[in-house]
């Protein structure tokens, strides 16, 4: 669904997201659908700013997003809420998906999320029998062992309920697809010969893990960033920063400023900023490509990364074309298209208009009659060929000893104000805006503790410690600690930040980061 058109939608669950903060350009549209008729929903283990201004408010605990989804889908079906027409028309393995959550009765799913049954039990009749029903999801979901099934779940729902029938229904994740399928791709893509060559991947989340092996075969002996700050972003930092500090290991930072990443660094490069280099912004969260046009020449002897990079494959002696095609090129080819979402959209008319919205239908909604992205055009409930066939909750085990030292559930989120995850973490007047970082802690959990509101704690695990103050409060369940992430830890007391605390686990597909397994342990200090 498009972003814009949630106005029509008269149930809205945002699911692990939270827009005030991280999705302005959203809010406006979710408050107008309210003012509509809408009723909004949050579901979210932390009581943020937009939980805080909706209808109701959902709080399971961390990790069980999964079991949630599930459930409602047992409700559904027992109480036969599900659109039949639509199942049997658009979907496939409606009979596997119904006998897996007899499983998920509201009282098993109770035990799990920490939620009431009847809680349970009235979302799921509320959801259903709503019509638009819209849910959001965003990344905040994600970022857990079971991250894949809990979003395969969540995405089963209206097609179960034949909500993309309606227009303002449906699902609402990213919209980068739409230009993932119109801009011309191909004219940038690695060639054949090079794509096919057998080079090896490093994940990112697990960049400590691999700076620090003595098992991977060749071992790292450099490291050239650029557009990161793994020292602040990636998980498990106090691994990180072991891995750079080798001397060993040559590392090469291109950066606006310097960075905690980039006083590791070897050599450090300046870059350009974006009022300095030709570019072009499509989105996560609308539908408008926009061109970027330099406003200066690059200031001093910054470079753009492709600028960089060309002159290194100068100087190593590389001759091949595609390594030297200037940044002005490559703008006007990857337009090149004849999509008919870029009807009407070149180089030229994005020039003078500086964005454009894409060429899309006036009414959005590509799921009417299936056109999934599937083998058979059809959703998949069930399907044989990913494992497991069905989205199944499967938690990250503790083992008790962990368990008895660090009995908090961690979540590292997005809360701060005025940083953009970590940039704007350095600039004085902006962490002054956002004044002291603090942990929020139940007032339960704080008690038995002997912490008050205002204490210096010290929050710690096998791989770290962090200090900040405490904030009582019932924005976390008991037995939930949430601190905020994007501080550099150069600017915090103890030199570290939230990373330090997080693993480099990775989701069950995707091999994305799950950074909200982490357990922790706090003390008043």
């Amino acid at each position: 669904m498009l972003p814009e058109d949630c106005v029509h939608s008269r149930f809205i669950i945002l699911w692990g997201t939270n827009p005030v903060t991280s999705n302005q350009h959203l809010w406006p549209y979710i408050q107008k659908a309210k003012s509509n008729g809408a009723t909004i929903v949050v579901v979210d283990p932390f009581k943020s700013a937009t939980a805080e201004k909706v209808d109701w408010h959902i709080q399971p605990s961390p990790g069980t997003d999964t079991a949630l989804a599930l459930g409602l889908m047992h409700v559904i079906f027992k109480e036969n809420l599900q659109d039949q027409d639509y199942i049997d028309r658009y979907t496939v393995g409606v009979e596997e998906l119904k006998k897996h959550v007899q499983a998920y009765d509201p009282e098993a799913v109770a035990q799990i999320t920490g939620l009431e049954a009847e809680t349970i039990i009235s979302l799921a009749k509320s959801y259903a029998q709503s019509s638009p029903a819209l849910i959001r999801v965003l990344i905040g979901m994600e970022h857990q062992v079971n991250g894949a099934s809990a979003f395969r779940a969540v995405a089963m729902l209206p097609a179960l309920t034949g909500a993309w029938r309606q227009f303002g229904g449906g699902l609402m994740h990213m919209t980068y697809e739409l230009f993932g399928a119109s801009l011309n791709w191909e004219s940038i893509t690695l060639p054949a010969a090079l794509a096919n060559q057998q080079t090896r991947s490093i994940n990112m989340i697990e960049l400590g893990k691999a700076l620090t092996s003595k098992d991977l075969s060749p071992g790292i002996d450099a490291l050239f960033v650029f557009n990161s700050n793994p020292a602040v972003t990636t998980p498990n930092q106090n691994l990180i920063l072991k891995g750079l500090e080798r001397e060993d290991l040559l590392t090469i930072v291109s950066e606006h400023f310097i960075t905690d990443t980039a006083r590791y660094a070897d050599y450090v490069f300046p870059a350009t900023s974006v009022l300095e280099n030709w570019d072009i912004l499509d989105s996560w969260g609308s539908t408008y490509i926009n061109i970027n046009e330099p406003a200066i020449e690059p200031l001093g002897e910054s470079k753009t990364n492709s600028e960089l990079f060309r002159l290194l494959a100068k100087e190593m002696g590389f001759t091949e074309s595609y390594l030297y095609e200037s940044d002005i090129d490559i703008v006007k080819k990857t337009l090149q298209s004849d999509h008919e979402y870029l009807k009407g959209i070149t180089f030229e008319s994005l020039r003078k208009t500086g964005g454009q919205r894409l060429n899309l239908p006036e009414k959005w909604m590509p799921h009417v009659t299936g056109n999934f992205k599937t083998k058979t055009k059809k959703c998949h409930f069930y399907d044989e060929d990913i494992e497991p066939n069905l989205p199944t909750y499967i938690p990250r085990e503790y083992n008790e000893a962990d368990m008895e030292k660090y009995p908090l559930h961690l979540l590292t989120l997005k809360t701060p104000k005025y940083l953009l995850n970590s940039s704007h973490g350095n600039v004085d007047h902006i962490l002054e805006k956002e004044g002291q970082p603090y942990v929020e802690i139940h007032p339960k959990d704080a008690a038995i503790r002997n912490i008050a509101d205002g204490d210096e704690l010290k929050i710690f695990n096998q791989r770290g410690r962090v200090f900040m103050t405490a904030s009582i409060s019932h924005k976390v369940t008991r037995g939930v600690v949430c601190m905020p992430q994007g501080y550099w830890p150069s600017l915090l007391k103890g030199g570290s930040s939230a990373n330090a605390l997080t693993d480099h686990l990775l989701t069950d597909m995707g091999r994305g980061g799950a950074i909200q397994e982490a357990k922790v342990e706090i003390l008043k200090v």
